[in-house]
């Protein structure tokens, strides 16, 4: 009896530390947790914190971008890669990490939108555009479609044009915008059009919310091949090389210039100033990467203004 008595006493003390055991386990792994959720929190915390310092950092670079152009409006008669603008604002240390940024001329570009004048197709506008999309390789029918993407009426350009009946019988049906284009990656949607054409003359375009000239200060050889089916893009370098920093003062200084002697060239078209840029700006709080794109219009008085913002993390 008395060894029975012991045998259970041994196996409640067992049961006992096997209980004390889970639950001391148990502890352990709801601290952890614990644990795990206030490191979580923290990190999470700390790069809220830096997410929002970035941000402010990168207003704080669209402030100087708008100093400078204000400034530089000032200064300068005209818009060149000479200008305090045109220089790249290199990393600089600030609490917590850098901010970078520098400016681009917009008007460097062709503005898709010059497509409309005064609500009527600009055929001057219309032909610089063919010269792009002969160069690109780029059917140029699809500017009859584009000019009926952007007008306000509901009649197709002939031959090739395009309103909502050929959009609405698509697979995702979608209807002609009849509008200025907001982006210019629009074109994808237009038809004949396609995102492969659209990478190829991405980097030449532009969709401003107004008719703009093409600075040629700021141009780059294929814009400047644009200006006439006369100009090759070999040319085209060829004068870009010629150009100073400080560029043209003028635009009848730059139409005159022998390279450009006997070429068509509409002067109406061209300017050696700009009143639209782009900010592109980057913070680097901790571990937040973070990146600004701002449109900047400066207007006739030298007047600031923010078009479009868009921020990304990275």
């Amino acid at each position: 009896m008395l060894q029975q008595r012991k045998l259970l006493i041994n196996q409640q003390t067992g049961i006992a530390l096997i209980m004390v055991l889970i639950v001391i386990g148990i502890i352990g792994i709801m601290a952890a947790n614990i644990l795990s959720k206030q490191q979580l929190s923290t990190r999470r915390t700390e790069n809220l914190r830096n997410s929002e310092q970035a941000y402010m950092y990168l207003l704080g670079a669209e402030d100087w971008a708008k100093n400078i152009l204000a400034q530089d409006f000032k200064d300068n008669k005209t818009d060149s890669f000479d200008d305090d603008w045109a220089f790249e604002l290199p990393p600089i240390p600030v609490e917590g990490g850098t901010i970078q940024g520098k400016l681009k001329d917009l008007q460097a570009r062709f503005n898709i939108n010059n497509f409309l004048k005064a609500g009527n197709p600009d055929k001057d506008s219309i032909s610089l555009f063919k010269n792009l999309l002969n160069e690109n390789n780029i059917d140029t029918e699809v500017t009859d479609a584009i000019i009926d993407w952007l007008d306000a009426d509901l009649d197709s350009t002939v031959p090739a044009g395009a309103e909502d009946g050929e959009y609405l019988n698509l697979d995702v049906p979608y209807r002609a915008a009849n509008r200025l284009m907001v982006s210019a990656s629009e074109l994808v949607m237009v038809k004949g059009f396609n995102y492969k054409s659209y990478k190829k003359i991405a980097p030449y375009i532009v969709a401003l919310p107004v008719f703009t000239p093409l600075n040629v200060n700021t141009a780059g050889a294929m814009q400047i091949s644009m200006l006439s089916n006369q100009i090759s893009l070999t040319d085209a370098k060829d004068i870009i090389k010629e150009r100073s920093k400080s560029g043209y003062k003028s635009v009848d200084e730059f139409i005159k210039q022998d390279a450009l002697k006997g070429k068509k060239i509409t002067k109406s078209l061209l300017s050696v100033n700009s009143d639209y840029f782009l900010l592109q700006a980057r913070s680097i709080i901790g571990n937040v990467r973070s990146e600004l794109y701002s449109v900047l219009y400066r207007d006739k008085n030298g007047k600031m203004k923010v078009l479009l913002r868009t921020q990304r993390r990275i």
